[in-house]
């Protein structure tokens, strides 16, 4: 479509005087929703211009949001990672980047795109710094929930994005972004990787990454067909612009479908397995070190597995080992013991041995 009408251009967005066309790859779809009218449009876009704006405001509360989520997550805290998604601003620059997409606005695309690496930089570092103060954690459930992503979470980052898109543009509707900020959960993948890093987790930290990319790049995308859906789309096919917003569409859906890769198999080895649930959680890996150590100096005994039954107050630790033949006395006591002093406090500690079955041999028969 010829862009006939006269056009505002500011610094980072485009308002047209008239209503715009829907595109038609939207189809029936497009016209069942609401179109925003021009003044409707400037609020739009004066409220993402907004979020996706930066500066130091963003960059504290990027870093305060990404404090609580460290810790709630430490703490197996579900109420407080609950508050750092509430506060946690990254949604702002995402949105912004939908909007940039669906306007071909490059400028803002890139401003959007800087902040929202910047800030997901500033809460990486933060998990960071909080995980090395906190050496030898032991993963909760909250830590868990983000280590096995799968196709559920694309579609709920797919919603996420066009609620929040509509919501931004429908001013009526705007009290649900609170529900999109926990739905979204953009800040809680991306505290896990830092701290699964710096606790030698490396598994937990890769799927939350996996995570916390599916998120973002949906985020994006469903942002950008909400706003064409509202009307809010300025580019013509023919321009500069729509190559541009052609060629980065293009490469978001790209990274989707690889993203869906390990999405789908994490769905498959848990339609094999059945629905997951732990009966047993690990130890700190310093724990899980010192058991080790002291059991290589033990001959005819070999650890099993190591783990936790339970979480506070009424947590055990339950260690399995296997013998050749029967335990040497105060092992149990010395375990126990080892146990205390390494991971502190005063937890029940239970040993169960498994004696290796020998195996007899075959008499052998004269004819």
């Amino acid at each position: 479509m010829r862009q006939s009408e006269t056009a505002r251009r500011g610094h980072n967005a485009i308002v047209t005087e008239q209503q715009p066309e829907k595109p038609r790859w939207l189809g029936r779809l497009g016209y069942q929703l609401p179109t925003l009218e021009r003044d409707d449009r400037k609020a739009l876009v004066a409220r993402v211009e907004a979020g996706a704006s930066g500066g130091s405001d963003f960059h504290v509360m990027m870093a305060l949001s990404s404090g609580l989520a460290s810790l709630g997550l430490l703490e197996d805290s579900t109420a407080v990672v609950i508050g750092a998604m509430l506060v946690a601003p990254l949604m702002g620059p995402l949105i912004g980047a939908g909007l940039a997409l669906a306007q071909g606005n490059l400028l803002l695309y890139r401003k959007s795109i800087g902040v929202g690496l910047l800030g997901l930089l500033v809460g990486f570092a933060v998990s960071v710094a909080i995980g090395l103060l906190n050496p030898g954690f032991e993963p909760s459930l909250e830590v868990e929930a983000r280590g096995i992503p799968d196709v559920l979470d694309l579609g709920v980052a797919v919603l996420s994005g066009f609620v929040a898109a509509y919501a931004l543009g429908r001013p009526g509707v705007a009290n649900t972004l609170a529900g999109v900020a926990i739905a979204a959960a953009l800040v809680p993948p991306l505290c896990v990787v830092g701290i699964g890093l710096t606790n030698d987790r490396p598994m937990v930290a890769a799927n939350s990454a996996i995570l916390l990319l599916t998120n973002l790049v949906a985020i994006v995308l469903s942002a950008a067909v909400a706003f064409s859906l509202l009307g809010a789309n300025t580019t013509d096919p023919g321009s500069r612009a729509a190559g541009w917003t052609r060629r980065v569409i293009i490469v978001l859906v790209m990274l989707t479908v690889i993203l869906l890769l390990p999405l789908v198999s994490n769905v498959a080895e848990q339609k094999r397995r059945g629905q997951v649930r732990p009966l047993t959680y690990p130890v700190a890996s310093h724990v899980q070190e010192a058991v080790s150590e002291y059991l290589d100096a033990v001959p005819g005994v070999t650890l099993v597995t190591i783990a936790r039954v339970s979480f506070e107050p009424a947590s055990s630790v339950s260690i399995l080992l296997s013998a050749s033949g029967p335990l040497p006395a105060g092992i149990k006591e010395e375990l126990t013991t080892l146990v205390h002093q390494v991971r502190g406090g005063n937890p029940d500690v239970r040993i169960i041995a498994l004696q290796e079955a020998q195996e007899q041999s075959v008499p052998d028969v004269i004819d």
